[in-house]
């Protein structure tokens, strides 16, 4: 996904915020947006946070969405909401500098412009993902998740055999400032000693289903919603899960990924052949398999059939 720059033209002094319901059909919310992240460009300069009653005349440009859509569909879709299934390896919007596809290039080219992410689910995880048809809908169905009321299964392949059984696990995790190295990384409570971070509860339940030579498939059901969360869960258990690039594998595998995934422009990713080879698996073998919700009066149920 990429952004292209649009002129328009003003036949009379408009403020900004004005200006950007009117030609965009926006709201309020959603023209302050615009501005909040510098897509909108007055005489050369970028209009700043305070400027929504900024007069503008002659002509603004905006910077729009420019998708590169793949034909990925919805498998659900009315006039409220849409539930993607989000293939494994692909990122949920664009990350730093570079213009990667991403899920929100297939939402947008389906749905348009005002649709958006409810959640987000890693980019190595595959499965389910709630979207939005416009903000207002999104604020409704994003506070069902703050407040706890939305049902989430997950299935994982670990590497490592269980005990047959259910338990529930609890530990402290906190994302890492950006800059340092593998600060992509979160960090469970105890990991590592005399860095200052933020440490939040975080709650997973474990199934475990079956077991086959050295690797275990589990049902998970997150309580809480941390970065990362059932990754570093399972990591700090013992059992990483089958193809993970970043918990469970040596530092300087991970680095490689990193760099070859989002940091060296220009660089192809690593084949299924190399992650075979340095995680276990050709991918993170996790998928958001159902999502449970009630959203105006009406209970929603939705399952994917097939595991990976």
């Amino acid at each position: 996904m990429s952004y292209k720059e649009k002129e328009f033209l003003i036949t009379k002094p408009t403020k900004a915020y004005q200006f950007l319901k009117e030609a965009l059909g926006l709201s309020m919310a959603e023209a302050q947006k615009y501005i909040n992240k510098g897509r909108v460009i007055y005489q050369n300069k970028v209009l700043q946070n305070n400027e929504k009653n900024k007069i503008l005349e002659k002509s603004v440009s905006v910077l729009q969405f420019s998708t590169e859509c793949k034909g990925l569909k919805p498998l659900f879709v009315n006039e409220d909401f849409a539930i993607f299934n989000k293939p494994p390896k692909m990122l949920i919007h664009p990350k730093g500098r570079f213009t990667h596809h991403s899920l929100i290039d297939e939402i947008k080219a389906t749905l348009g412009e005002r649709a958006t992410l409810v959640h987000r689910i890693d980019k190595e995880t595959s499965g389910l993902v709630l979207v939005a048809r416009d903000y207002k809908r999104a604020s409704e169905l994003g506070e069902l998740f703050m407040q706890g009321l939305v049902f989430k299964k997950y299935l994982a392949l670990v590497k490592g055999v269980m005990e047959f059984g259910e338990f529930c696990f609890s530990l402290p995790l906190a994302t890492q400032k950006k800059g340092c190295d593998l600060s992509v990384r979160s960090l469970y409570l105890g990991q590592k000693e005399g860095i200052e971070l933020n440490f939040k509860e975080a709650k997973t339940h474990f199934k475990v289903l079956q077991t086959h030579k050295n690797t275990t498939l589990l049902e998970v059901f997150p309580i809480s919603g941390r970065t990362h969360q059932i990754r570093v869960h399972l990591f700090a258990l013992g059992f990483p899960i089958l193809g993970d690039p970043l918990y469970g594998c040596e530092d300087d595998k991970s680095r490689l990924y990193l760099d070859r995934e989002f940091i060296q422009e220009g660089y192809e990713p690593l084949s299924d052949e190399e992650r075979e080879r340095y995680f276990g698996a050709f991918r993170l073998m996790l998928q958001a398999q159902e999502l449970g919700f009630c959203y105006k009066g009406k209970d929603y149920i939705f399952k994917l059939e097939q595991e990976f």
